[in-house]
C-alpha cells in the first residue's frame, strides 16, 4: 500500500479540519495509507519519531495551507524534508493545497517560496470553497500516481545504508540503547525488531548531541570499520538540514549561474554543507575548493577567473593540457560545486569573476565561504542567482563541530585501548 503524507496544522480551524478528514477518506477509498498526525507540536518540542519516519518513507505528500500552517515552524520543516527528498531525486509528488484567500505570494513570504513551482491545488479564485471540491482536486493529482518503486536517490541509498551499519548491533540490546540516546519512547522500541531503518530515520533530523551519543551506544556491537564508516555517514548532520538544502539545484532542473554565499571560517565547512545536502552521495555530485589571497598588483576580476577556469577544468575533467579541454557529452549527469574560500569580505570583483566564470560553466554552482561577514546587499545583488544559506552559522557552530568530529573519530581507538 502506497503511503501519502499529509502535513497540516488544522487543529481549531474547522473547514481545515473538515478538509483534512474528507482528502483523508478519499485517499483511503482509493487505496492509499493516509499518513495524519492529529495534534500540533507545541514549539520547542522536538520531532515526533512517527512524523520524521512518514517524511522519510512516504510515496506522496498533501501540504495544506491556511493561515495557521503558514506559522507553523513544523510545517516548514515537514515542507523542507519533502522537497530535500525530490531535489535529490526521489519520485515524491507533492500536492500544496491553498485554503481560504491564500495566495502564492502568501507561501512565499511565510518562507516556503519552495513550493510555488509545484502544481498547487485550489479552488479558483472567488469561487465559493468546500472540502469535497478541494478534495476532488487533490484525489485527481493522485489518479496517475506511478506504481510503487524502489528509491536510488541519495538520501534513501544514506538512510538504507545507516539501517545495514546498525543491523550489526540489532541483537545485542545495543539498538535499545541507541533509541532511548534519541529520545525514543517505549512505544517507538517495538519498530526496531523489523529492522533499523525506523532508527535510522531518525538521524535525518537529530540534535547533535543526540546523535553523538546514540554513537557511543552502538559503537561496542560494531567492527572497527563498521563503526567508522557510520561515523563517516554521520558527522555531517550537525549542519541544518534546512540550510544545506539551499546547495541543491531545484527538483528536476539543471543549476545555472548559481552561487550559494555561506558565513564560514572553517575550510571544511562548505563541504560537509554539501555533504549534508547530497545524503553523502558517493557519485552525481562532485565538490572542488579553491580559495587563498591573490597576488597584489594583478588584475585581479582576471586573475580569479583564470584560476578558476583551471581548477575546474584540472580538477573536474583531469584536463590539465589546453588541448584536452573539451567538456563531456554527459556533463549534466552530475551537479559540480567550485568551494571559494574568501579571506576578504566579498567585493563585486568577487561577482564579475563569478559571472566570467558561469559565463564559460553556466552549470557550475559556486560556493562561497565568506568567513563571519556575508556580502553587502549591493554586492549580493550584483550576481544573478545569489543564495544565502540560512539559518546562518554562529560564532560556535564550526569550533563545536570541529570538536565533535575530532571525538567521534577517536572513539574506536579508544574502543580498543588504544587512546
Amino acid at each position: 500500500m502506497r503511503d501519502v503524507f499529509i502535513s497540516h496544522s488544522a487543529r481549531d480551524d474547522e473547514f481545515a479540519m473538515t478538509v483534512l478528514e474528507t482528502i483523508k477518506d478519499g485517499l483511503a477509498a482509493k487505496g492509499f495509507q493516509p499518513l495524519v498526525d492529529q495534534e500540533d507540536i507545541p514549539p520547542g518540542q522536538e520531532w515526533r519519531p512517527e512524523i520524521v519516519h512518514w517524511l522519510a518513507r512516504c510515496h506522496a505528500a498533501v501540504v495544506l495551507i491556511n493561515e495557521k500552517a503558514l506559522k507553523s515552524f513544523w510545517v516548514r520543516r515537514e515542507v523542507n524534508i519533502l522537497m530535500w527528498r525530490r531535489a535529490l531525486g526521489a519520485r515524491l509528488t507533492v500536492v500544496p493545497v491553498l485554503l481560504g484567500d491564500l495566495s502564492t505570494g502568501s507561501v512565499k513570504d511565510a518562507g516556503m517560496e519552495e513550493l510555488r513551482p509545484v502544481q498547487f491545488a485550489r479552488t479558483p479564485r472567488g469561487a465559493p470553497q468546500d472540502a469535497q471540491s478541494i478534495a476532488d482536486l487533490v484525489l485527481k493529482e493522485f489518479a496517475e500516481l506511478p506504481a510503487q518503486a524502489a528509491e536510488n536517490d541519495p538520501m534513501a541509498a544514506w538512510l538504507n545504508t545507516l539501517s545495514e551499519y546498525l543491523g550489526e548491533a540489532q541483537h545485542t540490546g545495543r539498538l535499545v540503547k541507541a533509541a532511548t540516546a534519541l529520545k525514543l519512547q517505549d512505544k517507538h522500541l517495538p519498530q526496531l525488531n523489523g529492522g533499523c531503518l525506523f532508527l535510522a530515520h531518525q538521524f535525518l533530523v537529530a540534535p547533535v548531541d543526540r546523535m553523538s551519543h546514540a554513537v557511543h551506544e552502538v559503537a561496542p556491537s560494531l567492527t572497527t570499520d563498521t563503526l567508522r564508516r557510520l561515523i563517516a555517514s554521520l558527522e555531517t548532520t550537525w549542519v541544518s538540514e534546512e540550510a544545506a538544502r539551499g546547495v541543491l539545484p531545484a527538483s528536476a532542473t539543471q543549476p545555472r549561474d548559481m552561487t550559494v554565499f555561506l558565513n564560514a571560517r572553517q575550510p571544511d565547512t562548505a563541504k560537509h554543507y554539501i555533504r549534508r545536502a547530497t545524503c553523502n552521495a558517493t557519485r552525481g555530485y562532485e565538490m572542488v575548493s579553491v580559495g587563498g589571497p591573490m597576488p597584489a598588483g594583478e588584475d585581479m576580476v582576471a586573475a580569479r577567473f583564470r584560476d578558476w577556469e583551471d581548477a575546474v577544468w584540472k580538477q573536474f575533467f583531469d584536463a590539465d593540457d589546453e588541448e584536452d579541454r573539451i567538456l563531456p557529452s554527459n556533463l549534466r549527469e552530475d551537479v559540480r560545486y567550485l568551494i571559494i574560500r574568501e579571506p576578504d569580505p566579498p567585493t563585486t570583483d568577487l561577482a564579475e569573476a563569478v559571472k566570467l566564470l558561469h559565463g564559460k560553466f553556466s552549470w557550475l554552482v559556486v560556493v562561497v565561504a565568506t568567513g563571519t561577514a556575508l556580502p553587502a546587499a549591493h554586492v549580493q545583488a550584483a550576481f544573478k542567482n545569489p543564495i544565502v544559506l540560512k539559518p546562518l552559522l554562529d560564532g560556535q557552530d564550526e569550533n563545536e563541530a570541529k570538536q565533535l568530529t575530532r571525538r567521534l573519530w577517536k572513539l574506536p581507538d579508544r574502543l580498543h585501548g588504544r587512546y
